[in-house]
């Protein structure tokens, strides 16, 4: 177990900071410039506190009443940033060596992050989302006590970022140790954590699940800002500038402005823009309909629920009333509809 309780100044920006981190994924959120990063850096070991203290199992990491400090080198952790802060001109091996400080690296995890099929490229010639696969590589080939992610899907295009959330979303379950995601994005935690620590202007505000988080009449929740972006192919190019999409089979339809017949397409869909239904329905301006499957419930602040539904593999949130939720007897794995207009959906890259 983590445990922190610390006050820090950097530069101008007072830092003030206290929570414990048990097995499992935890979210730190908060908006841009709220110091989630800086509080990241401090628990990694690169910045000292000037006051408080970080105790790890047990071991003191940082007082400041008796001066100890252990530095990042000796606290046994990974850490993944934004971008790779990889050595471009070695392989993939040799990063992912360094990692390992001379163990024996593991195959079968490596295999599952993808990394086993790089390991002979260097990289350079990695694209950003190969690139995050072998930070996290390297991040875990020390077979780390505490794992650090900051924000390690803000500088990736959409086709990485997607590919990157489902493999975290696979792998982060399967550690059994504490996992600290730096995020901004309230979609990403979602999918990922099932503890959230809440940050607003360098200060801790909330610490639970996230019906606690959210619900804090205190924190100023974003939830309309919330959106899902899913990979389709334009199929065909109809009258009235319309296109034709594919989503792993199921079509939809969208204005055809820049796009040609065979096209990859990234579409954003905002969750205050779906509405769900149990039957397809007929007859309504909406002319999108997509079949999925109810595969998580997290009620938020202001009577509404997130609602996030599996389609074609891939993870869409919807936003409801409770009441809405409840009359309509939403449950998980049931099978539900994401009615969108055509006008709602956004070119995401």
């Amino acid at each position: 177990m983590l445990e922190l309780a610390l006050k820090s100044r950097r530069g101008s920006f007072d830092i003030t900071a206290e929570f414990n981190l048990k097995s499992g994924v935890t979210a730190l959120i908060g908006p841009s410039g709220s110091g989630k990063s800086s509080v990241l850096r401090l628990v990694a070991g690169l910045d000292r506190p000037d006051q408080g203290k970080i105790v790890f199992n047990g071991k003191i990491w940082a007082d400041s009443e008796s001066k100890k400090f252990v530095g990042a080198h000796k606290r046994h952790i990974g850490m993944v940033f934004q971008t790779g802060l990889l050595l471009a001109h070695r392989s993939v091996a040799d990063n992912i060596a360094l990692g390992a400080r001379g163990g024996e690296l593991d195959k079968n995890l490596l295999e599952m992050i993808g990394c086993m099929s790089l390991m002979g490229r260097p990289v350079a010639g990695l694209s950003g989302g190969e690139q995050q696969r072998v930070m996290l590589g390297r991040a875990l080939a020390g077979n780390p006590q505490l794992l650090l992610l900051d924000e390690p899907l803000s500088a990736l295009d959409p086709e990485g970022r997607t590919e990157v959330l489902e493999l975290l979303a696979r792998l982060l379950p399967t550690l059994d140790i504490p996992v600290l995601y730096v995020t901004h994005a309230f979609e990403e935690a979602a999918r990922l954590a099932r503890e959230f620590i809440r940050m607003v202007d360098g200060h801790i505000v909330a610490q639970g699940s996230a019906v606690k988080v959210l619900a804090n009449s205190s924190i100023a929740t974003r939830e309309t800002a919330i959106s899902s972006v899913i990979k389709g192919q334009v199929t065909s190019l109809e009258q009235d500038e319309i296109a034709r999409i594919s989503v792993g089979g199921q079509m939809l339809e969208m204005t055809s402005a820049g796009l040609k017949t065979g096209d990859p397409v990234y579409l954003r869909l905002w969750a205050r823009d779906l509405i769900l239904a149990h039957n397809k329905p007929e007859g309504i301006s909406a002319r999108n309909a997509l079949a999925g499957h109810v595969g998580q419930l997290s009620p938020l602040a202001n009577g509404q629920v997130l609602v996030s539904i599996t389609v074609e593999g891939a993870k869409i949130s919807a936003l409801v009333m409770a009441r809405t939720a409840s009359e309509m007897k939403i449950r998980l794995d049931q099978p539900i509809f994401l009615i969108f207009k055509s006008a709602s959906i956004e070119p995401a890259g």
